[in-house]
C-alpha cells in the first residue's frame, strides 16, 4: 500500500521511464536536466531561467531584459531625485545644498525605488553571485523597501484625513505619524536584518526553508499595508472626506459672509437671500461641485492599480512560501507563465512610483501629495474683484443692461477695429467694463484657441467670470489642426517607425542576446517617449478643434436679468415691467 501511494506521488513522465515504457536519452544527462527542466523524448525542456541542453546555464535573455528595465528604473528615479533637489534649489532666496536636500515625502519615495531597482537589477544582472552567503539576503531586500513606499503613503494619506490646517501644498515630510512609520520600518528591517544571519550560520537547503519562512512574513507585512492602502485611499480618493477639506469650506463660509456684509437697499432683500449661509447638512453637495472630474478619475485608477499589483504580490509570495506542496504537481509551462507574471508585476509596482510622482518640479500638482488637487481652485482675488467691480460699476450696469444699443460705439480691445466685417458681431461675454467690455466674437474665439485655454472652463482673465457659450455637434478639425501640428506629428511617426526598423534589423543581423535586447530597449524607449508627445499632440488638437467650434454668447444677449455672486451666476427670471431693475 506504501508502494503505491508513493508512485501516485510520482510525477507521470517518472513512472513512465520506471516501468519502461519511456527512457531517458544522452541528451537529457544523468541528472535530469540538472533540476531545472523536464526531459520529454529524450529532449530537455527548461525552466524559464535557465538554458542549454542539460538546463545548467542561465538564460541570458531572460536576465538581460529583466535587468535592463530595472536599470532603467533606477536611472529614471535617479534622475527625478536630482530634479527635485535642483528644483528646491531654485526656489530659494537663499540657496543652500543642505536645505535642498532636505527630507521630504517625494525625495524618500524616490530614494527607496532606486535602491529597489538598483538591487533587483543586480540580481538579474549576475544571478549566480546572489544565491550563496550574505548577498542571498540582499535579493530579498526588494520587498523591505516596497514595504518601506507603500507605508509611506500610507501615513501621509492618514495624516491628510486626520489633520486639519495642514499645508499640503509644499513639500514636508510625516509629522504626526512619522513614529507609526518608524516602528513598522524597524520589524521590516529586523526581518532582513535576521535572514541575514541565518545565511550565514545554516547550510544550503536550511537556507531555502527560512528564506520561504521569511517570504511568508513579508506578505503577511504587505497584505496589512495594502488593507490600509485601501481604507485611507478610499476615504480621500473615492469618499472625499479628510482634514484637507477644512481649509476649503472655511473659505466658502468666508467668502458668502464677505458677500453677505455688502450694502443692500430694501429693493433687494429678496436678492440679498440668495447669500444665506448653507446649512451643514449641505456641505458635501458643495464639495462635489467643485470636484476637479479629472485629477479625481486619475487618482481612482492609480489607486486600484497599485492596491490590485500589491495583492497579487503578496498571492505570489505566498504561493512562493508553500512551493513544495504544488511546484512538481504543475506542468512546466505554467511554472514558466507564473514566473514571467510575477517578475512583470515586480517591476509594475516600483513602475507605479515614478509614474505618480512625474512632476519633480512641483509637487504640489501631484494628485498623490496634495489631495486638493481633487477640488477646483478657489481663486479669493477673483471674488473680490467682482466685489469692487459691483461696488465701482453699480450704475453702469444698470445703464448697460437698459441701453443694449451702447455696445455698438465701443471698439473691440483685441483688434481695435469696429468697422471689420469678417470677425463676427461685437459681443460683451463677461463683467468687464470700460475699454474691455467689448470684443468681436471671431477675435475672441481665435484668442482663447491660442491661449491654449482647456474648452471645458472658458472664464475672463480679468473679472473671472465664465462664458457663456454653445457647443457645436461637430468640432472644427479645419481650425484645429495647424501646419506644425501635422508636421510634429509626421516627425513622431516617421522616428517611430525608424526606431522599429532600426531595431527588427539590429536584431536579424546580430546573434548577441546583449545586443538584442539593448537594441529592443531602446526601441521601447523611443516608441514610449514618441507616443507621449503623440498623445500630447493630439490633446492640444482637439481642444484647438473644440473651442474653435463654439458659439460665444454675448451676456446683454439674454432676456434675463443676472445677479452676480462669489461662487456662481444666479439667474433670476423677473417680469417684463418697466420699474423691474436688480
Amino acid at each position: 500500500m506504501e508502494q503505491m501511494i508513493a508512485l501516485s506521488t510520482q510525477n507521470p513522465l517518472t513512472l513512465l521511464v520506471k516501468f519502461g515504457m519511456m527512457a531517458w536519452n544522452d541528451t537529457c544527462g544523468n541528472e535530469n536536466c540538472s533540476g531545472h527542466g523536464e526531459c520529454h523524448n529524450g529532449t530537455c525542456l527548461c525552466e524559464i531561467q535557465f538554458d542549454g541542453l542539460e538546463c545548467h546555464v542561465p538564460n541570458l535573455s531572460y536576465y538581460i531584459a529583466f535587468a535592463t528595465i530595472f536599470f532603467m528604473l533606477a536611472f529614471v528615479c535617479l534622475i527625478q531625485l536630482i530634479m527635485c533637489i535642483i528644483a528646491e534649489w531654485q526656489k530659494m532666496k537663499a540657496p543652500s545644498f543642505l536645505r535642498a536636500c532636505r527630507v521630504t515625502t517625494q525625495k524618500v519615495l524616490y530614494f527607496i525605488v532606486f535602491l529597489a531597482s538598483l538591487i533587483r537589477g543586480a540580481y538579474f544582472t549576475s544571478p549566480t553571485a546572489f544565491k550563496e552567503g550574505w548577498s542571498r539576503s540582499l535579493l530579498s531586500a526588494y520587498y523591505p523597501l516596497v514595504l518601506s513606499g507603500s507605508s509611506l503613503i500610507v501615513c501621509f494619506w492618514a495624516e491628510v484625513f486626520h489633520l486639519r490646517n495642514m499645508s499640503w501644498d509644499k513639500p514636508q515630510f510625516l509629522s504626526k505619524s512619522f513614529i507609526g512609520f518608524a516602528v513598522f520600518n524597524v520589524l521590516t528591517y529586523s526581518l532582513l536584518l535576521a535572514e541575514f544571519i541565518v545565511t550565514q550560520i545554516y547550510s544550503q537547503e536550511d537556507q531555502s526553508f527560512y528564506t520561504h519562512v521569511f517570504n511568508g512574513c513579508y506578505a503577511v507585512l504587505l497584505f496589512i499595508v495594502v488593507i490600509f492602502f485601501l481604507i485611507y485611499g478610499v476615504e480621500v480618493y473615492f469618499k472625499i472626506r479628510g482634514g484637507f477639506l477644512n481649509d476649503y469650506q472655511n473659505s466658502t463660509i468666508l467668502n458668502k459672509r464677505t458677500v453677505s456684509d455688502l450694502k443692500v437697499n430694501a429693493e433687494e432683500q429678496v436678492t440679498a437671500k440668495l447669500f444665506d449661509a448653507v446649512p451643514s447638512t449641505s456641505q458635501l453637495s458643495q464639495v462635489q461641485e467643485q470636484i476637479n472630474i479629472s485629477q479625481l478619475h486619475q487618482s481612482r485608477v492609480g489607486l486600484l492599480s497599485q492596491a490590485f499589483m500589491l495583492f497579487i504580490i503578496v498571492g505570489f509570495l505566498c504561493s512562493e512560501t508553500l512551493s513544495e506542496f504544488w511546484k512538481a504537481k504543475v506542468p512546466l509551462y505554467s511554472r514558466n507563465c507564473h514566473d514571467i507574471v510575477f517578475r512583470i508585476i515586480e517591476v509594475g509596482v516600483i513602475l507605479w512610483f515614478p509614474c505618480v510622482l512625474w512632476n519633480c518640479f512641483s509637487p504640489e500638482q501631484l494628485w498623490i501629495l496634495n489631495p486638493k488637487r481633487l477640488l477646483k481652485r478657489l481663486d479669493h482675488s477673483k471674488y473680490m474683484k467682482e466685489i469692487e467691480l459691483q461696488d465701482k460699476n453699480a450704475e453702469q450696469d444698470t445703464a448697460l443692461f437698459s441701453d443694449g444699443t451702447s455696445i455698438n460705439s465701443k471698439d473691440c480691445w483685441i483688434c481695435y477695429d469696429s468697422e471689420r466685417q469678417d470677425a463676427g458681431p461685437l459681443i460683451q461675454p463677461c463683467q468687464c467694463r470700460g475699454d474691455v467690455s467689448a470684443v468681436h466674437h471671431n477675435c475672441l474665439r481665435r484668442w482663447l484657441v491660442e491661449s491654449s485655454i482647456n474648452a471645458d472652463s472658458l472664464t475672463c482673465k480679468v473679472c473671472g467670470t465664465n462664458y457663456n457659450v454653445e457647443h457645436a455637434t461637430k468640432l472644427d478639425w479645419q481650425n484645429g489642426i495647424t501646419s506644425r501640428h501635422c508636421l510634429q506629428t509626421m516627425a513622431i511617426v516617421t522616428t517611430m517607425c525608424g526606431s522599429s526598423a532600426a531595431a527588427w534589423t539590429l536584431i536579424q543581423l546580430v546573434e548577441g542576446p546583449i545586443i538584442r535586447m539593448l537594441a529592443a530597449g531602446t526601441a521601447l524607449l523611443i516608441m514610449y517617449v514618441c507616443i507621449r508627445f503623440l498623445s500630447l499632440n493630439t490633446v492640444v488638437a482637439y481642444q484647438r478643434a473644440k473651442i474653435s467650434s463654439l458659439n460665444i454668447i454675448s451676456s446683454d444677449s439674454n432676456g434675463n436679468a443676472h445677479v452676480s455672486t462669489i461662487s456662481h451666476t444666479v439667474c433670476v427670471d423677473l417680469a417684463k415691467s418697466e420699474t423691474a431693475t436688480i
